[in-house]
């Protein structure tokens, strides 16, 4: 894959606190004024970092980009863990809500998030760019059937949830200590009903009448901190 740029300042303090190894080439400002660019510059000399200076007010850093994974990854990352917690995403296309989404996850420990290989969003640079290097850490992972891998997710005692609002039961009353997998489907169209066959537990978030439903983003945050909240 070829290598990115970033010149978010977000995106590059993510990279040098966890993935410095990653970055090939910084770039900073010559008028390095600015207090958070000097924290930047005093942190990429800590990772011992080669940095250069412009002339111009662009900071900006070349890195390399993390790997999508596939599904023996996610195998193998359930079998070394016991109670894991995954997010699915279920034909959700828009790359400013899965980049949203990725930092969420990440923030609310989310072992992976995934997605189908047809009728998905990918690791775009728009949904790398969205995440502010969230997707450099938290394993993206494509499968080829989301059905199939719900019934292999049941034979391994997990908790399947799909949020959907017509569901009775609200999303705080689950019990995410499980072993957990969530679904979140599109925008207008929910959860396909084909998978909802294979999910254990509808939920919803119960919120004002006046308002339908909650941006998937959004929702996505609501029900993952729960989710935190009882694993901590």
């Amino acid at each position: 894959m070829k290598k990115l740029e970033t010149i978010d300042q977000n995106f590059i303090k993510t990279l040098l606190d966890n993935l410095p190894q990653n970055i090939e080439e910084l770039s900073f400002p010559k008028d390095k004024n600015n207090k958070k660019t000097l924290e930047l510059i005093s942190l990429a000399e800590e990772k011992d970092l080669p940095i250069s200076f412009n002339t111009g007010k662009k900071l900006s850093a070349i890195f390399k980009p993390s790997q999508i994974k596939d599904i023996n990854f996610l195998e193998k990352l359930i079998s070394q863990k016991e109670n894991s917690l995954l997010l699915i995403l279920d034909h959700v296309m828009d790359p400013q809500n899965v980049g949203s989404i990725l930092r969420t996850a990440l923030a609310a420990n989310v072992d992976a998030v995934i997605v189908s290989k047809n009728r998905a969003c990918h690791l775009t640079e728009t949904v790398r760019k969205v995440s502010k290097g969230a997707s450099e850490i938290i394993p993206f992972v494509i499968v080829n059937n989301i059905k199939y891998l719900l019934k292999n997710l049941k034979t391994l005692n997990f908790n399947i949830l799909g949020c959907d609002g017509t569901a009775e039961k609200d999303y705080y009353e689950c019990d995410y200590n499980l072993p957990t997998a969530i679904i979140m489907g599109s925008e207008g169209e929910g959860i396909k009903p084909n998978l909802k066959k294979d999910i254990d537990e509808m939920i919803r978030i119960p919120m004002n009448e006046q308002i339908e439903s909650l941006n998937v983003s959004n929702a996505c945050s609501v029900i993952l901190f729960e989710a935190r909240k009882q694993r901590i």
